[in-house]
């Protein structure tokens, strides 16, 4: 069994000031999961601290080790496990909203070592591509399935009948996709071509437009089911990011 007091890869999700000097981190440890710890003293000016606070930002590997047995442990050990992940613009908003994600969906003490070594291989796909779109979505189909989410998009979840090209799908979150009935409204909702399902089952490197639209939907759809009514701060800040300026409309 693990030992919380010793060096484990980490993240650092998230961190906000205690008291006069001090940080509250959330960090996402490899073999304890999520955690909330401690750094006393991470906000002097002066001594070893500007650096330790260097390193306390998302996306910089790190090697960390943690003591105490209450809700919040006290850092003991921090170490540069290589360089920071240099992410700018769509990148920077992707790595966001994954970090709120772990944050949101993952418990406390709750180790996710399979989408803790594919969350290092998303943020490094994400410093490497203009094209984030792959990334996420593989990240949030991860992230479900990991939780117990699998959805079946290869057939019709009431008839069981595969899924064809020729027919439009609905879906219900987290559940499946339902053939439509000709001339059905379905308010509120994507209509599905089953051409866009059955694109997707084949893991193509090249989503057609419609695909991709469909994938980003079923990926929305379904998290927003998990998620609940808070939302995702990190979807509004990218929201923004694509608002054109008065000079540009």
């Amino acid at each position: 069994m693990f030992d919380d007091g010793q060096l484990q890869p980490a993240y650092i999700l998230h961190s906000r000031p205690f008291r006069d000097t001090s940080l509250i981190v959330d960090a996402w440890c490899m073999y304890t999961g999520r955690q909330t710890i401690l750094v006393k003293g991470a906000r002097k000016a002066q001594g070893k601290q500007p650096a330790k606070r260097t390193l306390l930002q998302p996306f910089q590997p790190l090697q960390l080790s943690y003591g105490g047995r209450g809700e919040m442990g006290l850092l003991k050990q921090l170490e540069a496990a290589g360089v920071p992940l240099m992410l700018q613009g769509k990148a920077l908003y992707s790595g966001m909203y994954m970090n709120e994600l772990i944050l949101r969906l993952l418990p406390i003490a709750d180790p996710h070592a399979n989408i803790f070594a594919f969350y290092q291989s998303a943020l490094s796909s994400l410093q490497n591509t203009k094209d984030v779109e792959p990334t996420l979505r593989e990240f949030e189909s991860r992230l479900l399935m990991e939780l117990g989410y699998h959805v079946d998009l290869t057939c019709d979840m009431l008839t069981k009948a595969p899924v064809v090209s020729a027919a439009n799908y609905m879906l219900t979150p987290l559940q499946g996709v339902q053939e439509m009935e000709p001339n059905f409204a379905a308010v509120g909702a994507m209509v599905i071509p089953g051409s866009a399902l059955l694109e997707l089952q084949q893991d193509a490197i090249e989503l057609s437009a419609q695909a991709r639209k469909v994938s980003k939907y079923i990926a929305r759809v379904n998290l927003d089911a998990v998620l609940g009514n808070k939302p995702l701060r990190s979807r509004e800040l990218f929201r923004q990011l694509h608002v054109p300026s008065k000079t540009e409309s």
